[in-house]
């Protein structure tokens, strides 16, 4: 017994040793990008109880300090946060702010995305963090399958024109995005994503024979049936995007089936990658739906607001709405109903306040200031002053009288009743400040005979 104790004593000390955070943002920037590490800023206050909690529960937690060792981490008050280079606006804490390498924001998680005392949810949001941040770099960089034969497969399968790659073979497939920049360059590794790619040295006899490459290294790029449509050199960056924007335009020309069986085409691929995990084929395949400009898609593309991906909800909402209100809007209404990550709640309310629909007036307004963040509260308020209806305006100007014990930030609620002002001037085309006892004055001498402007 008296063995446990000690160890459970020893381990105590070393997470308490562990919880400090780096000493200042500058440092953070440097080791960050020498080291090639996410930097983590913490930014807190004395007075926030959630800062408290994180500080005595979460960040001297052994787990959490482990998982800080795949970051740079940076520990700052609000005041000072405010200040830096970066110019954030600190309407509530905690927030936390993730930096690439690179020194640009990547993410930013606000006090409701960050789990108070849940040292379990805390590790998920960082580890999830620093996997979105892999699959970013993964997008900058060609992604080679393994063979002529797989890529044949895979050109059929998902109705991709093909890129061969051709070269000396000295070079193994899996070091070229090393060895060539042009490979890496987010621009034409963003256009690579619509071929399917693959290398062939001097040993892929069925590509030297076949076509016998005349500029070495270079490419070769063929239709799904693989007859050539352009070949070129390894250009330089905007000059290889324009040559594959060429062989991109000769496939479409190929493609000339009739476009009410193409659709169908397209929705049973779409239908087909839910049910794989590779998440960049859902993201193609979704792609292809919304570029048809269909409200007959809508139906199909909901079924993606069940997937895990956060990237493939976030890309469908906004034309989910755009294809179809009428049964777009349910089926958006639906997903806030279940949806965790904060950022895309706030993207589908703002794309909801921009269809004006006065069906998502009541699940806007239903316990508004009790929403999971302040900026989920925001961004309801934001959508009810799209919604031209007199009851909206009652709600509004009755809205910060009930801010009782929530007055946090500036103009209190974190910025809620900033939003409020804002949504009524949109609604009403008059401007009294936040003077509410005047606002509710104007509205009781003139609601009979307004008129939305």
């Amino acid at each position: 017994m008296r063995r446990l104790l000690t160890v459970a004593a020893l381990l105590a000390v070393a997470s308490a040793a562990r919880a400090d955070f780096g000493t200042s943002l500058e440092e953070g920037e440097k080791e960050s990008k020498a080291k090639g590490k996410l930097m983590l800023v913490y930014i807190w206050s004395p007075t926030c109880h959630v800062c408290k909690g994180l500080n005595e529960k979460v960040w001297p937690s052994l787990g959490v300090q482990t998982e800080l060792e795949n970051w740079v981490a940076v520990k700052m008050e609000a005041t000072e946060a405010a200040k830096s280079h970066y110019r954030w606006k600190i309407d509530d804490v905690p927030q936390l702010r993730v930096i690439n390498p690179e020194g640009a924001e990547f993410k930013t998680f606000v006090r409701g995305d960050i789990p108070e005392g849940n040292t379990d949810k805390m590790l998920d949001l960082l580890s999830g963090a620093r996997t979105a941040w892999d699959e970013e770099l993964a997008g900058r960089k060609f992604m080679w399958v393994a063979s002529m034969a797989e890529a044949k497969a895979k050109s059929k399968e998902k109705q991709r024109p093909m890129l061969i790659f051709a070269h000396d073979g000295a070079t193994p497939a899996g070091e070229l995005n090393a060895k060539f920049a042009q490979f890496t360059d987010p621009a034409i590794s963003g256009a690579a994503k619509k071929f399917v790619c693959v290398a062939a040295g001097k040993d892929v006899a069925e590509v030297w024979d076949k076509f016998k490459p005349q500029t070495v290294p270079g490419f070769i790029f063929l239709d799904a049936d693989g007859n050539e449509l352009h070949r070129c050199g390894l250009l330089d960056n905007a000059d290889l995007v324009a040559a594959m924007n060429i062989a991109l335009e000769k496939f479409a020309a190929t493609q000339n089936i009739d476009p009410a069986k193409k659709l169908e085409k397209d929705i049973a691929l779409w239908e087909a990658s839910l049910k794989g995990q590779v998440e960049q084929d859902k993201c193609d395949a979704a792609q292809k739906l919304i570029d048809a400009k269909d409200p007959k898609v809508v139906k199909s593309l909901v079924k993606g607001l069940n997937d895990a991906s956060v990237k493939l909800k976030d890309m469908l909402i906004v034309p989910i709405l755009q294809l179809d209100v009428k049964n777009g809007l349910l089926a958006i209404l639906a997903l806030l109903k279940t949806e965790q990550n904060a950022k895309l709640v706030v993207k589908a309310w703002d794309a909801i306040g921009e269809t004006g629909d006065l069906r998502a007036v009541g699940p806007a307004e239903d316990s508004i200031l009790d929403a999971p963040s302040v900026e989920i509260s925001k961004a309801r308020v934001r959508a009810l002053g799209c919604m031209k209806d007199k009851s909206v305006i009652d709600f509004l100007i009755d809205l910060p009288f009930k801010f009782k014990g929530k007055g946090r930030g500036p103009g209190g609620g974190g910025g809620v009743r900033e939003e409020v002002k804002r949504s009524l001037n949109k609604l009403t085309a008059q401007d009294f400040g936040e003077d509410w006892a005047e606002w509710k004055k104007w509205w009781r001498d003139n609601q009979k005979a307004f008129k939305f402007p």
